[in-house]
């Protein structure tokens, strides 16, 4: 006769597929254990809380269909759809006054291009605009917004040097910067679409952040050895030496109950419902995200602060593991980029209440400030020339409408800042359009050119053209602008009030965007002596600026560094190296 136990019958091997699927059980419906049916049943209740009816109905036989209800009202079109739409019908009557344009006939395939290149930007930065909460979307969409812009300056530069054609081109450029601000504003009504008020957007797609959980776990299972490779004969065990030496040390120093964060159910758990908020989309779950992601990653940080040092010799398994938990943590940084574009969307006369007690902070005011700027100085630029197109008059409609491109440049800058007070790196690079414009202001009323060589005469001589009447709407709105974009006052040396070597790697940035598109101005532009002055000015008018960055820091090179790309050294040149005594780092220098 046998006698019968409670004692559980041993589990029979398993596959690795089965034990991941019971791992899967475990964590997400919360069983503890995955082949109990009516702990699973009881589980997929809860979890599906509004499907309960449909489950009885099938559990007693009968039927549990669903009719789906179709929605039938026609979509609200907002008043944003409506200046898309008309924006965009602009962009293509300009693109077909110019194309069709008999004058233009030698260059037809080159506007051809521009057209669809034009149209393809123009779709991929609206539709990217709809879905901002998406930082991948967010940061296309402002791609988008910043090659219209440029396209946009092309063609105003290229009109300049076209006097009969200056005014097609100038109305492309005027579309094309209604679809960019347009762009801009459909990103800030993206995020008051679901009633976002708070400051933290997260950083990261939620499928990225699935792919560093995952990372995470993968690296987990190698530094504490449960990954189902086995170490060869002469493999040395790093992974799990370190794990060994790693518990007995937190435990030595009060730290214990960080040992929780090796183990992989407990570290799934956290990072999974740290996701959840992240990909559900609303704004209840971000501000809940918000107020909670940094105490739920609280330890992870304290972990990777209290590692340093705590295991010798270094070892590979454990530093891939604090890695991965390091690239998940950046995604939840505090960092509010891109929040100022929900006070681009909307009217100030709402900022109170609705989004945030405080109202919008100082980067924000100085940005809705640029923008008002902007707006004026696009107006002034429109008619300067007026009928007067006499060829040294090109020039400062050419410097006008690079300030103004500069502007556009520095609002996106401000629109995904995201200091409080309005000084971080992005408003820093910003300042460097100050410079600009203050070195414009410098010869605006006495900007120097060629004036005998440009009318083609046989002496030249260097006199001053006044670009700018003294006490002029011009002049008022250019400084006012560069005061907004000098948060800090003016440069100074002794101040050392502005983060130098950003100012001047922005001014490389304008100085290398020039150079590129001198080919392509020569191509589009008619052949006439006046394009060589003009280049020539724009260029002196970016050196000028950087020489002025210079003498403010003198450490900074007398010529903007040409790019380059480190190649690390490699095991021969490391040998190289160290046998000839040869330096062999893989730096540029």
């Amino acid at each position: 006769m046998s006698q019968q136990t409670n004692t559980s019958p041993l589990p029979v091997e398993r596959s690795q597929a089965a034990v991941a699927l019971d791992n899967l059980i475990r964590r997400h419906l919360r069983v503890s254990d995955p082949r109990d049916p009516e702990a699973i049943s009881k589980a997929l209740r809860e979890r599906y809380v509004d499907e309960q009816a449909a489950l009885d109905q099938e559990a007693a036989g009968l039927p549990f269909f669903k009719v789906t209800r179709i929605d039938t009202r026609a979509p609200v079109d907002s008043s944003t759809s409506a200046e898309l739409r008309q924006a965009r019908g602009d962009v293509e009557q300009d693109l077909t006054a110019l194309t069709t344009n008999a004058l233009l006939k030698d260059i037809h395939p080159e506007l051809r291009g521009w057209s669809h290149t034009l149209r393809e930007v123009i779709n991929e930065g609206s539709n990217a605009a709809r879905f901002a909460l998406d930082p991948w979307q967010r940061d296309r969409a402002m791609g988008a917004r910043r090659l219209l812009g440029e396209y946009a300056r092309v063609a105003r530069y290229v009109g300049a040097l076209s006097p009969n054609l200056s005014i097609h081109y100038r109305q492309l450029a005027k579309s094309l910067d209604e679809v960019a601000g347009v762009i801009l504003v459909q990103m800030g009504e993206a995020l008051s679409r679901i009633g976002y008020a708070g400051r933290f957007l997260i950083q990261a797609p939620a499928s990225e952040l699935q792919g560093r959980r995952d990372a995470i776990i993968h690296a987990l299972r190698n530094f504490v050895g449960t990954t189902q490779s086995s170490y060869g004969p002469n493999d040395w065990p790093r992974g799990l030496l370190a794990y060994q030496q790693f518990l007995s040390r937190l435990d030595a120093a009060g730290q214990s109950d960080l040992r929780t964060l090796f183990q992989e159910a407990d570290v799934a758990r956290s990072l999974d419902q740290l996701i959840h908020h992240a990909s559900a989309g609303s704004s209840e779950d971000l501000r809940a995200l918000g107020a909670t992601a940094h105490l739920t990653l609280g330890r992870f940080r304290r972990l990777i602060r209290v590692s340093r040092n705590l295991v010798a010799p270094a070892s590979p398994p454990l530093s891939a593991y604090l890695a991965a938990v390091q690239l998940f943590l950046d995604a939840f940084n505090f960092n509010a980029s891109g929040y100022r574009l929900l006070f681009v969307a909307r009217p100030p006369i709402v900022f109170y209440g609705l989004y945030g007690t405080g109202g919008p902070d100082k980067g924000t005011r100085r940005l809705l400030e640029i923008i008002a700027l902007r707006g004026r100085l696009a107006e002034l630029a429109d008619f300067y020339l007026g009928c007067d197109c006499a060829e040294d008059r090109a020039l400062c409609q050419v410097m006008l409408d690079k300030i103004l491109y500069d502007l556009d440049r520095a609002i996106d800058l401000y629109a995904m800042g995201a200091d409080a007070g309005g000084k971080g790196e992005p408003e820093t690079r910003a300042a460097a359009y100050g410079v600009v414009i203050d070195e414009y202001l410098k010869t605006a009323l006495g900007s120097r050119v060629e004036v005998g060589c440009i009318r083609g005469q046989t002496t030249c001589k260097n006199v001053p053209i006044a670009c700018i009447l003294p006490g002029s709407d011009l002049e008022e709105v250019l400084e006012a602008s560069r005061e907004q974009l000098w948060f800090n006052g003016t440069p100074s040396a002794g101040k050392s009030n502005y983060t130098f070597t950003a100012l001047y790697q922005e001014l490389c940035l304008q100085q290398d965007n020039e150079l590129q598109w001198e080919s392509l101005l020569r191509t589009m532009a008619p052949s006439c002596s006046l394009t060589d002055p003009v280049l020539e000015g724009v260029r002196d008018l970016i050196e000028r600026a950087l020489a002025f960055v210079r003498r403010l820091d003198g450490s900074l090179p007398d010529e903007c560094p040409e790019p380059c790309i480190p190649v690390p050294p490699h095991h021969e040149s490391s040998l190289n190296a160290l046998a000839n005594d040869v330096p062999d780092t893989g730096d540029c220098d």
